[in-house]
């Protein structure tokens, strides 16, 4: 019998005992895919309307913000689902869990790390090391920690982590091993369940049904593929959002689309959380229950009023700052929190509120963000830790890591390891102003730290391609995902004007050897 089966065995005798003592509470974590941080009616950071959506109709998700907590500062712990996926069941960053990207996945995925020479990258400067397309099964899951604490556990909806699917990984019940397919218009025939929104719902709704008459405390993730790649919505939910007057005013064409499409599919989706939440009323057992919502990765998605640079795939501010809200027993209405927190933390915290200790998970990077829910001045959540975060490829991107410590984060681009790019997020949030010349020794500590995290991960690096034939120039990351300053006007000044841009960065640069001096 190994370690974690026995750690199964007296938990499981443990959590049998203390069920009949007292009350074990149930978690509904609702995870949406392709959602910006700026993605529902909630503004995410107190007092920045570019954090919310105007447009947008959600008012059960923010009904969960009313009754509950939002978090300024939430990550996903990739730039793209599956590796986001992974890192929320296990509890680590996709350095760990070697599924750092995209790729083959299920049995298309190598069963090692390898550094194949395509026809993609011969002409690359870097060799990049293949992802692994599976749920590292070396980490147990929420699934499976939540079983030793006596949870019947569900994953509903989109899985895309592969490796025989969620009842291979501690779940009791689940949709199978699904992927993007079946949330894909062309897979759906039901008009009356656009992206399986409704289907989604009733399939949770019978979980949480069977589970309170059976007075057992339940874990469940919801795993909406709304608003992932081609939007559906409800006929009379679309003409809602084309007859809006505001929207009708939008002048840009594009935005106006994307508004409507992807603001209509939005609002099923709430409608379906909505029958989710009061499902739990009728049961009398909402007060006894924690509804996360959250989404599996940042989107490029176009806004009035934008300010994070790049999208989904990057590691810039757009593609990995997310909307977190939770409400439950013990978090006061309307509260807000600025820590960093990110998607690995989901493990431990649900662990533990679940009863559990997080010393018998020793592996495992994220922290129990449990402490910041109760608001307790005597809290024990680490004060400035580092969040770590590793893509060493180039699909629809290039080779990087990056590390955020409490205002500052630093990019390690693999191709130009020797041009770092360090930001002050708290003065400058879309990542304008390159300080790394400014502040060497920030830049020194940041590295070091990264150094550090990354070696001892094992993590796979980006090789160089001692085949190339001829010269390749590097790449220019003010190109790839290039700063809103640089992007022009969009309705509505969406992206700022070059002049503003300037005088706000020499502002920048002014505070910032204020706060070094």
């Amino acid at each position: 019998m190994n370690i974690f089966s026995k750690l199964l065995f007296t938990n499981l005798l443990i959590s049998s005992i203390c069920l009949m003592a007292q009350e074990k509470p149930n978690f509904i974590f609702i995870l949406v895919d392709d959602m910006p941080w700026f993605g529902t009616s909630v503004e995410q950071m107190e007092g920045e309307s570019s954090s919310k959506m105007v447009y947008r109709r959600t008012p059960h998700i923010a009904s969960i913000a009313e009754n509950g907590m939002t978090f300024s500062n939430a990550y996903a712990a990739a730039g793209m689902c599956a590796p986001s996926r992974s890192s929320i069941q296990s509890g680590v960053s996709p350095a760990k869990t070697l599924f750092s990207g995209n790729g083959g996945f299920g049995e298309k995925s190598p069963k090692e790390v390898e550094y194949p020479i395509t026809k993609k990258n011969e002409k690359c400067l870097l060799i990049e090391p293949t992802p692994l397309g599976n749920i590292n099964t070396k980490y147990p899951t929420i699934g499976t920690y939540l079983k030793t604490q006596g949870y019947a556990t569900a994953h509903i909806g989109k899985w895309h982590i592969y490796g025989g699917g969620p009842e291979k990984h501690g779940y009791d019940v689940s949709s199978g091993e699904t992927s993007n397919d079946e949330g894909s218009p062309k897979n759906i025939t039901d008009p009356n369940d656009p992206k399986r929104i409704f289907s989604i719902t009733k399939d949770s709704i019978k979980f949480i049904e069977k589970q309170s008459k059976k007075e057992k405390p339940f874990f469940i993730q919801v795993s909406h593929y709304a608003e992932h790649s081609a939007q559906m919505s409800l006929p009379e939910t679309l003409a809602i959002y084309e007859k809006d007057p505001a929207i009708k005013a939008i002048k840009d064409k594009k935005f106006k689309k994307e508004v409507i499409t992807h603001g209509s599919a939005v609002t099923d989706m709430d409608t379906s959380i909505g029958m989710i939440i009061d499902k739990l009323t009728e049961l009398n057992i909402l007060e006894n229950t924690y509804v996360i919502f959250t989404s599996d990765n940042g989107k490029g998605l176009l806004h009035d009023k934008r300010i994070l640079r790049g999208s989904k795939w990057s590691l810039w501010e757009g593609g990995i700052r997310v909307p977190f809200m939770v409400m439950g027993p013990g978090i006061e209405a309307k509260s807000r929190c600025t820590e960093n927190i990110i998607g690995y933390d989901m493990l431990p915290t649900l662990y533990e509120l679940a009863g559990g200790s997080t010393e018998d998970m020793p592996n495992i990077d994220g922290e129990s963000i449990a402490p910041l829910l109760t608001q307790a001045e005597d809290h024990s959540f680490p004060a400035n830790r580092a969040l770590y975060f590793h893509y060493p490829h180039y699909r629809n991107n290039t080779p990087q890591s990056m590390i955020i410590k409490g205002n500052f984060k630093l990019f390690r681009f693999y191709e130009i390891p020797g041009q770092p790019y360090l930001f002050n997020l708290k003065n400058d949030i879309s990542e304008e102003v390159n300080l790394a010349s400014q502040m060497p020794e920030k830049v020194q500590e940041l590295q070091k730290n990264l150094d550090q995290y990354l070696e001892s991960s094992k993590a796979y690096l980006p090789k160089p391609n001692t085949e190339l034939a001829e010269t390749v120039e590097p790449v220019n990351v003010d190109k790839l995902f290039p700063p809103l300053s640089a992007m022009g006007e969009f309705d509505q000044e969406t992206a700022k004007k070059s002049k503003k841009a300037a005088e706000k960065n020499e502002k920048i640069k002014e505070d910032n050897k204020e706060s070094a001096s």
